[in-house]
């Protein structure tokens, strides 16, 4: 993957173009934004523009640099990311690249380390890492790959230039799919409009679960106002069932759609409701086909309740992200879900 291969992100390659270009490319830089939009990628195509040896600042993925590049066997390339099963990155893993980093450049140029993840490491690794980028050598490049910067020590955060990656349009996602991953349009779209602007996200969605539990949810939000206590738990039973064994594709890690906690999809009815109210029928995107149900549900929903609902929903997921206990949170959040909405 070369820098003239990532998709959007305009500002981001613009930013890294003009440091190779004037040879003023930072020491430490950290990419930070949603999973699966490209940020690991940018920072190996990075890594292809320093080391490559036929088209310096560019990379041209055929030298024998390039190739033993993404073969992950350069020789001036390291890629640390988080251990099988591990859900932190330990001071063993940046004590491991700081012996990388004291070895003089196999090749006479730079030396090139990502650290995939970097969101998840520990304090005791931090303050190693911050070791390093206090005095790093003068051949090295660091990047840190992390959804945001907000575990990160102040410190340590000062030591790098920051680099934002935001999530790509729909439109562009969908482009993407047919063009590059060979799917049907109709199959292309459907997964463009659940990705949040993911690639990576797109192509872990099984196109089949996905339809299938996205009519259910329709189902049962449609009418959620005044259910019943037995059918909002068993709804808050499937939402939070472990759904692993019915999708055929698995991400390298899993979000919180694939994990099985299926809020993404009551999430986006809620957000889709709230575009009804205040735009109307065109606004709505991943919803378009169910648009008689959709006004159905908000037939006696205000603006206010709208938005109190979409909020309840995003605060459950927040709480579940904090080790909420899954099935008592999202039965709380049906609960309130169901209380009639008082007339308009």
């Amino acid at each position: 993957m070369l820098l003239d291969q990532i998709h959007g992100h305009a500002s981001a390659l613009a930013t890294l173009r003009k440091a190779l270009a004037k040879d003023r490319v930072a020491h430490a830089y950290l990419f930070t934004g949603p999973d699966g939009i490209g940020k690991r990628c940018t920072a190996i195509a990075l890594a292809h523009a320093l080391l490559c040896q036929e088209a310096p600042q560019h990379g041209c993925d055929s030298c024998p640099a390039c190739v033993s590049l993404q073969a992950g066997s350069h020789p001036d390339y390291y890629l640390s990311a988080p251990l099988p099963g591990k859900q932190s990155m330990g001071i063993d893993q940046i004590r491991a690249m700081q012996r990388f980093l004291a070895l003089r450049p196999a090749r006479g140029g730079k030396k090139v380390c990502i650290l995939n993840e970097a969101h998840i490491l520990t304090d005791q690794a931090q303050s190693a890492l911050l070791k390093i980028l206090e005095e790093p050598p003068g051949d090295a490049i660091v990047v840190l790959v992390a959804a945001s910067g907000a575990t990160l020590s102040l410190p340590l955060l000062s030591r790098c230039q920051h680099v934002r990656f935001a999530p790509l349009p729909v439109q562009d996602v969908e482009r993407i799919l047919r063009q590059e991953a060979g799917l049907e349009a109709d199959t292309a779209s459907l997964l463009a409009r659940y990705s949040r602007g993911s690639i990576g996200r797109a192509l872990s969605l099984d196109p089949p679960t996905l339809m299938e539990e996205r009519q259910r949810v329709v189902e049962h939000l449609s009418t959620v106002h005044g259910a019943s206590f037995s059918t909002l738990s068993q709804l808050a039973e499937w939402l939070v069932a472990d759904r692993s064994s019915k999708t055929k594709k698995k991400a390298e890690t899993p979000t919180a759609l694939e994990k099985g906690a299926r809020l993404e999809l009551v999430l986006a009815w809620y957000e889709e409701a709230l575009r009804y109210l205040l735009l109307g029928n065109s606004a709505v995107v991943r919803y378009q086909d169910c648009l008689p149900a959709l006004a159905q549900a908000t037939a006696k929903v205000g603006l206010a309740r709208a938005l109190h609902d979409l909020t309840v929903v995003y605060e459950t997921i927040q709480a579940l992200g904090r080790n909420a206990h899954p099935r008592l949170a999202v039965e709380d959040m049906l609960l309130e879900l169901a209380e009639a909405a008082p007339a308009r």
